[in-house]
């Protein structure tokens, strides 16, 4: 206890609470049928495939726009789009004058892109030039896409409006084809100036708090005034929109406007990333009531249980439905082999073949739980919904403050510890619950956090021979236990996940009574983690 009480207080002294780094658990007594597991680990890079970027380019242009100008552009961002061969780009492209038009008003990568920027090219409108239109029609694009995209894919999304600013915006003076400014903005008038900067910031605040809304990676909005002579007002009114889009204002001018949109920042998500929770799991035991199970399959039914209901305790999915044994008891359906076929249950609008958030539930399985494929932390309370499922909590609703079973430890802390979220186990707790020493390491040469962890207590059971469940035909030994461990990384001070993370599998085989291997410490690296689970 002292050891936990010294670990607590030194956390506590150079971490912020929001960075979820703690010690928990007794400690316990040691002995063979206990691992421990120490080293580094580090907060994944947002970059790549997982980390999407996607760009809105929103262009000036139509009737009295110099087409020299059109055709600069129009080259510069044929060359931008081309240069990224990487399927983590993509792109959408709006034209405005008076209105604005989605020439591709989806984020695409492939050549219509090309066919948006030859419509953009002839794009002939004429009227008043509104600077708020294009940047509502972002706001329909991005708002579409994070509402129809998976949730954790958006929130390691980068959206990145791109607005290329020609002339001055008239949308205060010419109220009947712009409607709906702002009254606040319309008592700037007569200076048609300040009405369209006030209006164009609360338009870019508009879009910029998409990223709050749909809990997106980041939203950011770069206006790049082309000037062929220098004009004060249009100058003003695009550095509102900068300084509300949280940029600033780039200019140019047309002969050097390829080289400027070449050189914005089109990278990932740059938001530092911290730790946000820590959990590690043996897959191979389950803590009911005081006790420690043996679940052989790791379907979240033990292998007792597995015995009275007649199912296989080596196959995680008995009557060979794709949905896991666990899941069907859990839900109220039949886990059980029917050679009649009856007993096979159909789930219709997923596919069991994919995992698509990567939690190791199919999202079949996913869809009969309830919870959120897409995303594999579905209530945002740092527990994966494996974890949960596995654990006996709700993966639907985040229970950092709930204590089912009023025993002094939160469902979350149950989970953490591997002990029962249903029974008052304190005895249980202080003798089998998982320990963790989490402390602030060396940051990378980039930049990102990194910490020492040491994980120990972590019960192992004998366990039978089982078949692979990825269908190579191998068996797995006897002893075998999947320990997980979960690294659960966000931004700094928001409350909750969104199942940004990677993930350790490391392999511990125990033998009852005493034999136990790897026999000492298993140790990790930070290359060890896999990312984006």
């Amino acid at each position: 206890m002292r050891r936990l009480t010294l670990l607590t207080a030194a956390l506590f002294t150079v971490s912020c609470t929001d960075s979820g780094l703690y010690a928990a658990g007794a400690g316990g007594p040691s002995g063979p049928d206990r691992a421990e597991l120490k080293g580094t680990a580090c907060v994944p890079l947002a970059a790549g495939e997982a980390f999407p970027v996607k760009v809105v380019f929103a262009v000036e242009g139509g009737a009295g726009v110099d087409r020299q100008v059109v055709g600069s552009v129009v080259d510069s961002l044929s060359e931008v789009t081309a240069q990224f061969s990487t399927p983590y780009i993509s792109f959408a492209v709006v034209g405005y004058h008076a209105i604005a038009t989605g020439f591709q008003g989806s984020f695409v990568r492939d050549e219509r892109i090309a066919q948006a920027l030859a419509r953009y090219g002839a794009f002939q409108e004429a009227g008043p030039v509104s600077h708020r239109a294009p940047l509502k029609l972002a706001h329909s694009i991005i708002s579409g896409d994070m509402q129809t995209s998976c949730r954790g894919l958006v929130a390691r999304t980068r959206y990145y409006v791109v607005q290329v600013i020609l002339t001055a915006d008239t949308s205060c003076a010419n109220p009947v084809f712009n409607a709906g400014i702002d009254p606040r903005c319309n008592a700037f008038l007569p200076n048609d100036s300040e009405c369209s900067a006030c209006e164009l910031s609360r338009v870019t605040e508009d879009l910029k708090d998409l990223a709050r809304r749909y809990n997106a990676g980041e939203v950011t909005v770069q206006p790049v005034y082309v000037r062929t002579v220098a004009d004060v007002a249009t100058r003003y009114e695009a550095a509102a929109i900068a300084r509300a889009g949280g940029t600033e204002l780039i200019e140019t001018t047309p002969d050097a406007v390829g080289r400027t949109l070449a050189s914005l920042n089109y990278a990932s998500l740059q938001r530092s990333l911290i730790l946000k929770r820590l959990v590690v799991m043996n897959r191979n035991t389950l803590s009911r009531n005081g006790e420690v199970l043996v679940d052989s399959d790791g379907d979240g039914v033990s292998d007792e249980d597995e015995a009275l209901l007649g199912t296989d305790p080596t196959l995680v999915d008995s009557d060979g439905d794709r949905i896991g044994d666990g899941v069907e008891q859990r839900m109220g359906l039949r886990p059980q082999f029917d050679t009649a076929g009856a007993n096979l249950d159909v789930i219709k609008g997923c596919n069991s073949e994919n995992d698509t958030d990567g939690d190791r539930l199919n999202d079949c399985e996913e869809r009969v739980l309830g919870t959120d494929s897409c995303i594999a932390d579905t209530d945002g309370d740092g527990l994966p919904d494996l974890a949960e499922f596995l654990g006996g909590t709700n993966p639907l609703i985040a229970e950092d403050l709930q204590d089912d079973d009023r025993d002094g430890l939160s469902n979350v802390g149950e989970i953490e510890k591997h002990t029962d979220p249903i029974s008052a186990d304190i005895e249980f707790q202080k003798e089998r619950g998982y320990g963790y020493s989490i402390l602030p390491g060396t940051p990378t040469p980039d930049g990102r956090a990194c910490y020492d962890i040491d994980l120990y207590n972590v019960t192992v059971v004998g366990t039978k021979s089982r078949p692979s469940p990825d269908g190579s035909g191998l068996t797995i030994p006897k002893g075998t236990n999947d320990v997980y461990v979960y690294l659960q990384v966000g931004r700094e001070n928001d409350p909750r996940g969104t199942g940004i993370g990677a993930l350790f599998v490391p392999q511990v085989t125990f033998t009852p009574p005493a034999t136990r291997k790897p026999r000492g410490i298993v140790a990790f690296t930070p290359d060890d983690f896999v990312n984006g689970y």
